[in-house]
């Protein structure tokens, strides 16, 4: 299935004098593609035309691994820079993309998160069970990695960048030199490419990225407490409808687990956090960069209906601490390079 073409308004496009909502966005397919989602709700809840500027982040200028360009935040920076300067209105980030560090003068929200698991493409349909002894298995991830030697050590994994087009060519392509690739569910299907998964892995297999699946839609905070006309507070009407308060509060515990641990895309460290009911559940792994050994710890609160959001998101973050901590009086520090205090052991 080959996703619809974006239909994005421009200047002018529009009859009515709605100025068009500029939304950030690097060029890539699958960043144009989730924008775009993003782009059609707005148009939705606002009435406003929006168009898509395409940002260029030193994560797509720079060649080498992601934790040799620095890990989290590469993607980033650039769109936060044009949203500060006034080059756009609006920008989306791949939520797992962005730095735990709160940006100043910035805020986002989270709308609801597509399945946030990793999924296996590889050649003849093979899964993580049935590849051969040393298939090379190809991924960008730190934290994919070291979790794929874990559950297979007699496998081959590979470090590769790319697009998700020239990643997919790396192991299903006519000149593919790997016999799988490892990539994000959701990407996949944004992309309408889930035909080429052979498995989705399994969050007790390899736990996903903190945030995995989520976007994150960014504005100038001012923009939401004071909007300058009518115009600005239906935007900031409409950010504030794109909020999903599950995804939020599942991702500020996942994303806390990193804060805490002071760790980033370097550290191969996956959480994943459910809402079912009035339960907030928590799961966190930190492994071995080679995939000896790995470690991990769950955690549940209670959300109470009765509280201000801003205390469920109190909860949230409080969870995700608690399970860091665990994971570091348990040693976590050996593991993974990180550079949190490490508490003592209850």
């Amino acid at each position: 299935m080959t996703p619809t073409p974006l239909a994005v308004s421009t200047p002018g496009s529009v009859p009515g004098d709605a100025a068009p909502i500029r939304l950030g966005t690097r060029a890539s397919a699958l960043a144009t593609t989730q924008s775009g989602l993003v782009a059609r709700r707005l148009e939705e809840l606002t009435g406003r035309p929006v168009e898509l500027v395409h940002i260029r982040t030193e994560g797509d200028v720079k060649t080498g691994s992601l934790a040799s360009l620095g890990g989290t935040g590469v993607f980033v920076t650039a769109l936060r820079e044009a949203l500060l300067d006034g080059r756009c209105d609006v920008a989306v980030h791949s939520l797992k993309d962005l730095p735990t560090t709160p940006a100043p003068d910035l805020t986002y929200v989270t709308p609801e998160r597509a399945d946030p698991r990793d999924a296996l493409c590889a050649r003849d349909g093979l899964t993580l069970a049935t590849l051969p002894r040393r298939a090379r298995v190809g991924t960008g991830s730190p934290r994919r990695a070291a979790q794929i030697r874990a559950a297979r050590p007699d496998l081959e994994v590979v470090d590769i960048r790319g697009n998700v087009g020239t990643r997919l060519g790396r192991a299903l392509g006519p000149d593919a030199d790997l016999d799988a690739v490892v990539l994000a569910y959701a990407g996949l299907a944004r992309l309408g490419r889930t035909e080429v998964i052979s498995e989705v892995l399994d969050v007790d297999v390899v736990a996903p990225a903190p945030g995995q699946g989520a976007l994150a839609v960014e504005v100038r905070t001012a923009d939401l407490v004071s909007p300058a006309d009518a115009a600005g507070q239906g935007l900031a009407d409409a950010i504030h409808l794109l909020d999903h308060r599950p995804t939020r509060l599942a991702v500020l515990a996942e994303r806390s687990v990193l804060a805490r641990l002071e760790a980033g895309c370097a550290a191969p460290v996956g959480a994943y956090a459910t809402v079912a009911g009035s339960a907030l559940r928590l799961r966190s792994v930190v492994a071995a960069v080679d995939g000896t050994e790995q470690m991990s710890r769950s955690g549940e609160t209670q959300l109470s209906q009765d509280v201000a959001p801003e205390d469920l998101d109190t909860a949230a973050r409080a969870l995700g601490v608690s399970v860091a901590e665990h994971l570091l009086a348990d040693g976590a520090e050996r593991l993974a390079p990180l550079s949190a205090t490490v508490p003592e052991k209850a």
